[in-house]
């Protein structure tokens, strides 16, 4: 219900803040739909009735894909909020904004070196910000301050994308964390190379990377044989020893979070750039899959 509330006002573009973000027995909402699993669930309930206790105001967003409805992950802001901070990611000018929920002062600004697309993720005092610049930064969450910082692509290569200068391996499948590690995706063209990581949310370290998942021979939608691969574009989800990597519009892939090793991506369906995990199964694109398989079980939802 909080997130429903908040992509409500954002979607005004606006920024609020309500009591239940100033209630001390309020949990964090520290990424994009709650938790690693993408699963919007929260043990505590909105207070009512609600006040409006501010309201900050910011430029509408231009989303990377105008014509492809499966993939507005960047059509409008998403907060995110640790303690009584409030962190808000803009593609409309690189930035991150630190805001204090009770009054609505900005704390802090952070400027990347792209447009920042997808909800920050808020840990121990970090928050861990995915940018179009190919990078991944760890910030403090207390003064915005760069703490690490780690490369997606093999290089600082540029291209014009959206009239901007951006990285050829932008991040764009967003990070999750979980077990203190981060997992994200670099780049978008599987000819260019697709790149997934698992890095100690400490220290950046790598803890494993796959590199091999974007020149696969394999079918391909139309029941055509090609070389091609994941995609990663979306917000990834972690659910036990699985990560699940969504790929914009086509089918989620399962990867073994323990050791990077690709299980599955049955790349002959749609998808779209979010889903939801619940141990055996998952949704996506409206569609409950089986985790184990990645089949699909022929139910519709109203997820998608």
């Amino acid at each position: 219900m909080f997130y429903k509330k908040c992509t409500a006002l954002f979607c005004l573009v606006l920024l609020a803040g309500c009591s239940a973000l100033t209630s001390g027995s309020t949990a964090d909402w520290p990424m994009w739909r709650c938790n690693a699993n993408r699963g919007a669930d929260s043990p505590h309930e909105l207070p009512a009735p609600l006040h409006l206790q501010w309201v900050r105001e910011y430029p509408k967003l231009a989303t990377a894909w105008t014509d492809q409805s499966r993939l507005r992950f960047d059509k409008a802001y998403s907060p995110v909020v640790m303690g009584k901070t409030m962190f808000v990611g803009s593609s409309h000018n690189d930035s991150v904004r630190a805001l204090d929920t009770e009054t609505g002062a900005e704390r802090w600004t952070f400027y990347a070196g792209g447009p920042v697309r997808f909800a920050p993720v808020a840990w121990r005092g970090k928050l861990y910000v995915a940018c179009d610049d190919g990078r991944l930064y760890c910030l403090s969450a207390a003064k915005g301050t760069v703490l690490w910082k780690f490369r997606g692509g093999p290089s600082d290569r540029k291209i014009l994308g959206n009239q901007r200068l951006i990285s050829a391996w932008p991040v764009r499948g967003a990070p999750t964390l979980i077990d203190g590690k981060v997992y994200f995706g670099a780049s978008v063209w599987p000819f260019m190379g697709i790149f997934i990581y698992a890095l100690d949310a400490e220290t950046g370290k790598v803890v494993w990377s796959n590199d091999k998942t974007g020149s696969m021979y394999a079918l391909r939608p139309h029941h055509s044989p090609a070389f091609s691969g994941l995609a990663p574009q979306g917000y990834l989800a972690a659910v036990g020893d699985d990560l699940l990597i969504p790929n914009g519009r086509t089918t989620v892939a399962r990867v073994d979070r323990r050791t990077g090793e690709l299980i599955y991506h049955h790349a002959v369906g749609s998808g779209t750039y979010h889903l939801a995990a619940a141990g055996r199964f998952f949704f996506n694109a409206g569609t409950l899959f089986e985790t184990k398989t990645g089949k699909p079980l022929n139910l519709r939802s109203n997820y998608g």
